[in-house]
């Protein structure tokens, strides 16, 4: 989210923050969230599509990672 304070139901962790993104990390069976990247910013549209696109590539390398033992 650009802006988190637009949203009225956004749930503040840092009162510093001002853009927020939250990549799900999914396992490699049936798409179940097995975890989550959150990551926070002090400054307003903060995150690009160049930074979800590194998040999500980092969300895919954590899935091999957590999911290789099973």
């Amino acid at each position: 989210m650009g802006d988190v304070a637009s949203d009225s139901s956004y749930l503040t962790a840092l009162d510093s923050t001002r853009a927020e993104i939250i990549v799900p990390i999914l396992d490699d069976i049936g798409g179940h969230v097995i975890g989550t990247i959150d990551v926070e910013s002090e400054h307003l549209n903060a995150f690009d599509s160049k930074a979800q696109a590194l998040l999500e590539e980092s969300a895919n390398v954590l899935t091999k990672f957590w999911t290789s033992g099973n």
